[in-house]
């Protein structure tokens, strides 16, 4: 009984390791991004972002304020104290469907028909979510790419701010294609931890 109880108890951590890409190496993210290229569709349908842009320029401060006042956040006191919640004040905003609280009808209700209508015209291929910050930086990610071994390619296009390093990435190449448009490809590695 007690060998059948500890094939089961390894059998179950082996288990938790299946369907976990390895790590990459090295080369396999030079490769990556090495082979990552400008999608000329994004370029081709810059206008069509750039209306996006703006209507979310036009809109940012009160698009900002209204997640503000619903971004709680729970602090865990521990030890019998209660937890609390607070409005947590984050300088960026991340808008994507599939998540209540992070959902694009997270806006005031004067601005929901619109936004959904823009970000709906789009189509599921063309637009993956975008962020405004209260620095007026905005950036619309495209689409992600799956490279294997945990690694994806993230294809965006950012407004207000400056070509350099992004260190939420592991690696990126930046392009300008308007005196104002950046278009960035990042690379990440996730592998569900």
């Amino acid at each position: 009984m007690r060998l059948l109880f500890y094939i089961s108890i390894i059998l179950t951590i082996a288990s938790c390791s299946f369907g976990v890409p390895d790590f990459a190496t090295a080369e396999q993210k030079r490769q990556a991004m090495q082979n990552a290229s400008f999608d000329k569709g994004v370029i081709q349908n810059l206008d069509r972002y750039a209306y996006f842009k703006s209507f979310l320029e036009k809109n940012i401060d009160t698009i900002i304020k209204f997640r503000f006042n619903r971004n709680t956040a729970t602090l865990i006191r521990g030890q019998g104290q209660s937890d609390s919640n607070y409005l947590a004040d984050d300088n960026c905003y991340n808008f994507f469907q599939g998540n209540p609280r992070y959902d694009i009808s997270n806006v005031p209700d004067f601005l929901k028909n619109k936004l959904d209508s823009i970000f709906i015209s789009f189509g599921d291929n063309n637009i993956r979510s975008f962020e405004v910050c209260k620095d007026n930086k905005i950036e619309i990610v495209i689409k992600s790419e799956w490279r294997g071994n945990g690694l994806s390619i993230f294809h965006s296009l950012l407004w207000n701010t400056k070509i350099e390093r992004d260190y939420a990435y592991i690696d990126n190449k930046d392009t300008l294609i308007d005196k104002k448009c950046i278009y960035r490809i990042g690379l990440l590695e996730d592998h569900g931890h």
